[in-house]
């Protein structure tokens, strides 16, 4: 966790346009798509959470790659990004049970 909290406050210095605001809409956006991804990443490789949440990054850092000569790279969309693929394959963790090749969502309460 101290990782990924490094590696936002990295992102968000670098890149980041005058106009670019943290509680912008496209913010949203970033980490809906990223939990997404990441959530899928995080099923694919259950053991592997780093690679998981790289995987998930990619497509946010392809769009602001493309994004670059237009609006401007903005770090702050990575943040959002880093955070949505984080919770994405974290999620999967606590809500895919695997045991003897099944797959299971797990569930559980206490009152």
């Amino acid at each position: 966790m101290k990782t990924i909290i490094a590696i936002a406050l990295a992102l968000s210095s670098i890149g980041s346009v005058a106009q670019d605001k943290w509680n912008g809409k496209d913010k949203a956006e970033h980490f809906a798509v990223s939990f997404a991804v990441g959530f899928a990443t995080g099923n694919q490789w259950p053991e592997n959470k780093p690679l998981a949440i790289g995987v998930a990054m990619i497509p946010g850092l392809l769009k602001e790659v493309s994004d670059r000569s237009t609006t401007g790279f903005s770090g702050k969309d990575l943040v959002a990004d880093l955070l949505g693929a984080s919770l994405g394959v974290y999620s999967a963790h606590w809500l895919i049970a695997r045991q003897d090749k099944k797959v299971a969502l797990m569930y559980r309460t206490e009152f």
